[in-house]
């Protein structure tokens, strides 16, 4: 199998297609690279600062610092059967210190911030790398099976940046839908409240060793299944996106 290479510049487009149990309809997961496809780039950020507006924490998403995705070694993003992208996700490049991990400043002037320092520092042997930006559209009829997709993602950054951990920061309501996917809460750090004191935003890892073990039989199986296939489809053609949707077949 020929697998991506997890730059910025060299990330090719792969694709998996799958079927939300709510609607019976089909939606696909995309990875790519900013620089691959920077259209769908653009949508998916457009998502997430709609998304993050919405909410209230709009600061969070850092927009400006963003856009221009040389933070970003590869994104993915979830199109519903018309096309449209309601959820998604980026991945920060590789990073060789602890200085490099946004969560520093998630944590800065917090207690835990040692503690912070402290288990990524013991993780950069093996790698790391950190997920941003995780986003889906709760007003969409697939939302449920979007946020579970995404749940399901950390065996494939893994897989694809050659790392052996993954870290990421979530508030406390979304902790159970990121354990489901293998991600365990670091209790060794206390939680902070960003972006600001209405969240408590902990700490999560995910371990490519253990992450078998720390996921139900089923979900392990659809995760390898679905990393295999999204490693494996890959073109290093510009995306052609084409609607799913029987009645609205044309080209968007």
């Amino acid at each position: 199998m020929n697998k991506m290479t997890a730059t910025n510049d060299l990330v090719r487009t792969g694709m998996l297609r799958s079927v939300a149990p709510e609607t019976g309809t089909e939606y696909s997961v995309i990875v790519a690279s900013p620089r691959s496809e920077p259209d769908l780039w653009r949508e998916y950020l457009t998502g997430a600062d709609s998304s993050y507006h919405r909410h209230g924490c709009a600061a969070a998403l850092e927009y400006d610092e963003v856009a221009g995705g040389e933070g970003t070694a590869m994104f993915f993003a979830v199109l519903d059967t018309d096309g449209k992208v309601v959820g998604g996700l980026r991945v920060q490049p590789r990073f060789d210190a602890a200085a490099q991990s946004h969560a520093l400043v998630e944590w800065a002037g917090q207690p835990g911030q040692v503690q912070l320092v402290n288990a990524i520092e013991e993780r950069l042997h093996g790698g790391i790398v950190e997920v941003k930006t995780a986003w889906v559209d709760e007003r969409s009829p697939i939302a449920g099976s979007v946020a579970g997709q995404l749940s399901r993602l950390g065996l494939v950054i893994m897989e694809l940046s050659g790392v052996d951990a993954m870290m990421a920061t979530a508030a406390d309501h979304v902790l159970r839908r990121w354990q489901s996917g293998g991600g365990r809460v670091d209790e060794s750090v206390p939680a902070t409240p960003f972006p600001d004191d209405r969240y408590r935003t902990r700490l999560m890892w995910w371990d490519r060793a253990r992450l078998s073990g720390l996921t139900s039989p089923e979900t392990w199986r659809r995760m390898r299944r679905e990393a295999d296939a999204l490693q494996a489809d890959t073109t290093q053609r510009p995306l052609v996106r084409l609607s799913m949707s029987t009645k609205s077949a044309g080209r968007r």
